[in-house]
């Protein structure tokens, strides 16, 4: 199959052939010779088996090779004319192979996380479903860094058995050179916690494709620019690696620009991850079977801790963990689900090891349905969607997944009452668990029994600040950077 990249090849060749073919009247006539043969070799061996063998291009590669060979033998002579003629020739070839080999795209997707494919998915499933790409998905191996080791980590086979998996150590970058790759991480060695093998760093992965393309593995939060903490991708110098930025909003992009980021090398066009939310929520409420014994009945909780909330929380985090769960004690038909971040234990292993066992221990108290943790779920699962699903109100501080939760048009509780005015959202629309005058055990009994004052405030959030948010982000992306691809390459 003859892909753009190939393609371009294939007529780069030949348009060099052009220019090389007035060197035939001096000194290096013999040089040129093989050098043009060689080519007109290259480009018939390519086309072969791709084309039908009735194209007259096959025909006219012949006659430009049986002139040079001719020249060669010196049975004809080397004139203006003549020069000319295999020009126009040159030029004619170029023009139908341009026309008759059909424009198909070799894409790429490399994810290292599986529980971060959702930023990829839907691209994925648009690009197998588009008949001019051919998309292939290539888990890249990963090391998790912790103070005293260094761990190799490999999740290709976590990914959905349906989703057809490509080998990294079977996938040759030299050999494929895709027309694009889509990734979802672009730190390099600037991660501190995971970090991709060096091979796929951004500064590698840009010599092998003409469009690099990053769609963050996050989806960035409404809160307002506030330093470089909420958008340090953006200051990162693996930034001029990449061909293209995806980003969920537009105040996203200018954010990156003014961190340098060239503006048109950010394009705003949604998350994938906001499709696998739409997507999995419209139907309403589903709890798994797996939690239906804890959940069902009642009104849930979701609790998100990001992967620094202990860290950053040395002394008060473990205690606004119990205050959660005090609902689901104290209050009936009340349950939780934690889920915190993938990387919280490695992060907290890293940064904080003497936290380990009091952290190790909440955890297995949960899981081991400790009579202390009534009604409450543990969720480490490999994705989020069951997460949302099964609950009905979320708790957190500004985060990926909080933006993401104002799909479900929800109760959203912001762990903070500090952030109020840091929002780019009505904060009339946000219950605060630590607000004074109307505390978190107060907002939990009141939306249990439905009384929920910022419903209203709630339906059309998610699209005053975020693009395609109708579950057509991934569409809207691959469209994009395909007719980049078509434009830049």
């Amino acid at each position: 199959m003859i892909f753009l990249n190939k393609k371009r090849q294939i007529l780069n060749l030949l348009k060099t052939m052009i220019q090389m073919i007035d060197l035939l009247q001096n000194q290096n006539q013999a040089k040129t010779i093989s050098g043009c043969q060689k080519a007109l070799e290259t480009v018939d061996a390519s086309i072969t088996g791709e084309l039908s063998e009735t194209e007259t291009v096959f025909n006219d590669l012949q006659t430009m090779y049986d002139l040079l060979t001719l020249i060669e033998q010196r049975q004809i002579e080397v004139t203006s004319k003549l020069l000319l003629k295999m020009k126009q020739l040159l030029a004619l070839i170029v023009d139908k192979l341009d026309t008759i080999i059909p424009v198909r795209l070799n894409i790429a997707f490399m994810p290292y996380k599986v529980t971060m494919w959702d930023s990829l998915a839907s691209i994925y499933e648009a690009a197998s479903k588009d008949p001019d790409c051919v998309a292939k998905v290539i888990p890249i191996p990963y090391y998790e860094i912790a103070a005293d080791k260094t761990t190799p980590v490999y999740e290709g086979n976590l990914f959905p058995s349906d989703l057809p998996i490509v080998s990294y150590d079977d996938y040759d970058l030299e050999q494929e050179r895709p027309d694009i790759i889509f990734i979802h991480n672009a730190y390099d060695q600037y991660n501190t916690i995971t970090q991709v093998d060096k091979r796929f760093f951004t500064s590698n992965l840009k010599k092998y494709t003409n469009m690099l393309v990053y769609v963050p593995y996050h989806i960035t939060g409404f809160g307002r620019l506030r330093g470089n903490d909420q958008y340090i991708t953006y200051t990162m110098p693996t930034m001029s690696n990449l061909d293209k930025i995806v980003v969920a909003g537009q105040f996203v992009k200018e954010a990156a620009v003014k961190y340098g980021v060239p503006a048109e090398k950010v394009l705003v066009l949604g998350s994938p991850k906001m499709d696998a939310v739409y997507n999995s929520t419209k139907n309403g409420k589903k709890i798994p079977e797996k939690w239906k014994e804890k959940l069902e009945g009642k009104f849930v909780f979701a609790l998100d801790t990001n992967c620094m909330y202990l860290i950053n929380h040395f002394f008060d985090g473990l205690a606004f963990i119990e205050q959660v769960f005090d609902a689901a004690r104290m209050i009936p038909n009340c349950a939780v689900i934690w889920r915190p971040h993938p990387l919280t234990r490695i992060s907290i292993i890293h940064y904080i090891p003497q936290m380990l066992k009091q952290y190790d221990q909440l955890v297995s108290g949960i899981k081991m349905n400790s009579p202390k943790y009534p009604n409450i779920v543990f969720d480490d699962g490999p994705e989020y969607l069951s997460f949302f699903n099964a609950s009905d109100a979320y708790i957190s501080e500004h985060n990926s997944l909080m933006a993401l939760y104002l799909a479900t048009k929800k109760p959203i509780i912001i762990n903070s009452v500090k952030e109020q005015d840091n929002i780019l959202l009505s904060k009339d629309a946000f219950y605060f668990f630590n607000d004074d005058e109307y505390p978190w055990f107060k907002i939990a009994q009141n939306l249990i029994i439905d009384n929920d004052s910022k419903k209203r405030l709630r339906q059309n959030l998610v699209h005053q600040i975020y693009v395609n948010t109708q579950g057509n982000s991934g569409s809207e992306i691959l469209k994009t950077i395909k007719s980049e691809v078509n434009e830049v390459c």
